[in-house]
């Protein structure tokens, strides 16, 4: 990784010493801190395995690539020129007529590739000769064909704005400041606001009279809890939602015997804690938020269409933040009408096409097939927005709408559409979503989602938020598959002395270490057994760790069979005999 970080660094001295004598260069950099890839020092995209530089717009969405880079593989330091046009017949077009000749490229599938060996066996001399040659070719067919050849901007090979480059260069440098020395400087967006939860007690909500949970250190991004139906997970959520949001108990939630106290630690950005405590419906006159950014969501999450929010309108529609886990079949806010909402906020439309872009990279990157959307598509004179699936072969669907999807992506999309939409509500300055600080609430996150999405979802919502710190519900084994180190796993009972009940279970159990099978009948989950009851008695339980062993077993046992005649059996069995003799 060291390597990496330090070629990610020289070239971006290069380019920029570069730009001192060639001001007009511009260069993509990695739009996202997904993964917490820009506080490592990835500034270009790529992987631990190559480095991507590309100078111009146009993303090929298939590969999540820019169209046109100029690539260098980190351990041998090859260098080569790639064009990737697997996302648009219109742009294989422009790249085939105009620039596989005039750079001859030799083709590789839909990709297009010219490599730099012979230049220099420095991948720096060879990024060096290639802005002084290469670049300048492909700068000058593209300024001359680009125009009249894309009738579509969303479809267009062009060049980098200004305005887009400085705003991508001072985010860069906030991270650069970041990696080299200045731990507590501000990265944008970033709130002072606490951010995640160190430690809760809560008194006297519905079925809980007393439940602890303490020392969640500032790292644990997930906290779980489990526990059969009815034990009281949901109002072990509802309660922290009550609390964060200065909620107001209703009247059949107020005892007079026996009141409401919810005493509690946050982690402030730099990981102080921040002690509070509330009564009853003390303090719930504030109008704001507890922490920097917060979210909610039941178990109901397969309809959208509630109205969208302004970051004006924010503090007066508090409620709407918790209602998801009081109420069922609440819709979530509906991704079109909150584009519209912005388009309309004259402080906010500098900032619509980015956020838009940001969106539609995410569901794009987080949900399977998914190949691309199309947010301001019209039907019937109406705004809409298309969802355009692809099979595993990357064959394209046609266009969807939301209502025409299966209903484990409707759920992840109506979710994470609502996450984005609310936390950039929250948090106006931020342009990044991986910026977003603050809390999510997850009741039954498994629910609706196949067991493939259901660690997934997990894996991805890590990734595309670092920041967040989710706290969920689950009935899975399959959802901790996905959970980062640094968990928290609680089982939740019920009895009728103590009321709910908390157990941590992190602590007595390395996650990371444990298939499917022994969460199920570990103290997670609790199953005493888990053989099918159709099993039968007289046959072999298959106790491999996965279906591909169980085939190549019987694969081995197949051709055991064969090879076996009675007489070879037989020859066998006596030798073995004499032996042990």
């Amino acid at each position: 990784m060291k390597d990496v970080v330090k070629i990610h660094e020289e070239v971006y001295d290069l380019l920029m010493n570069y730009r001192e004598t060639q001001p007009s260069c511009r260069f993509a950099f990695r739009r996202s801190n997904r993964s917490n890839r820009l506080e490592e020092g990835y500034w270009f995209y790529g992987t631990e395995r190559y480095l991507d530089v590309s100078f111009w717009t146009g993303m090929d969405w298939k590969n999540k690539t820019p169209n046109i880079v100029f690539a260098i593989i980190v351990a041998t330091g090859e260098t080569f020129l790639e064009i990737s046009t697997s996302d648009s017949d219109i742009k294989r077009r422009f790249v085939v007529q105009h620039l596989v000749d005039a750079l001859q490229m030799e083709a590789r599938g839909q990709r297009f590739r010219r490599s730099y060996l012979n230049w220099s066996d420095n991948y720096l001399s060879s990024l060096a000769n290639f802005l002084d040659t290469d670049k300048v070719l492909i700068d000058d067919i593209i300024r001359e064909n680009s125009a009249s050849f894309f009738t579509s901007s969303e479809e267009m090979i062009g060049f980098i704005p200004e305005e887009d480059f400085t705003v991508q260069l001072e985010k860069i440098n906030t991270y650069r400041k970041k990696l080299n020395g200045k731990p507590h400087e501000n990265t944008p967006g970033q709130s002072d606001k606490p951010q995640r939860i160190a430690r809760l007690s809560i008194e006297n909500f519905g079925p809980i009279k007393n439940v602890e949970i303490d020392d969640i250190p500032f790292s644990a991004q997930w906290i779980f809890f489990t526990g059969e139906n009815g034990t009281g997970k949901t109002s072990i959520l509802r309660a922290l939602a009550t609390v964060l949001c200065f909620r107001r108990l209703n009247e059949g939630e107020i005892t007079q015997d026996l009141p409401f106290r919810a005493r509690f630690s946050l982690y402030d950005r730099i990981g102080t804690r921040i002690d509070f405590e509330r009564v009853e419906n003390e303090t719930t006159e504030r109008r704001d938020l507890l922490s920097s950014g917060f979210a909610s969501y039941g178990q109901s999450r397969l309809r959208t269409g509630q109205p969208a929010e302004s970051s004006a309108s924010i503090l007066f529609l508090r409620e709407s933040l918790y209602d998801s886990l009081f109420k069922n079949d609440l819709p979530l806010i509906d991704l079109q009408s909150q584009f519209d909402n912005w388009q309309k906020d004259p402080l906010l439309l500098s900032a619509y096409e980015q956020r838009k872009s940001y969106i539609t990279e995410i569901l794009t990157d987080i949900l399977p097939n998914l190949y691309n959307i199309n947010f301001d598509d019209e039907k019937g004179g109406v705004k809409v927005t298309s969802y355009i699936e692809k099979d595993h072969e990357d064959g394209q669907f046609r266009k969807v709408t939301f209502d025409q999807l299966a209903s484990g992506l409707k759920s992840m999309i109506a979710m994470i559409g609502d996450i984005i939409a609310r936390l950039y509500n929250q948090q106006p300055e931020a342009f990044d979503p991986s910026e977003f600080t603050g809390i999510v609430l997850i009741d039954e996150i498994d629910i609706h989602l196949h067991p493939k999405l259901q660690k997934q979802l997990v894996e991805q919502l890590t990734k595309t938020f670092p920041k967040i710190q989710f706290i969920a519900s689950t009935h899975s084994p399959i959802s901790l598959l996905g959970a980062p180190k640094n968990s928290r796993i609680f089982k939740v009972e019920r009895n009728a002395m103590e009321g709910v009940t908390v157990q941590r279970l992190d602590d007595k159990l390395i996650l990371g270490d444990l298939l499917p099978n022994t969460i199920l009948t570990s103290p997670i989950f609790g199953l005493e057994d888990i053989i099918p009851v159709s099993h039968d008695a007289g046959s072999q339980m298959r106790t491999e760790t996965s279906y591909t062993e169980i085939e190549v077993n019987n694969e081995v046992k197949r051709k055991i069979n064969e090879f076996l005649t009675d007489e070879k059996e037989q020859q066998l069995i006596d030798l073995f005999k004499s032996r042990r003799v």
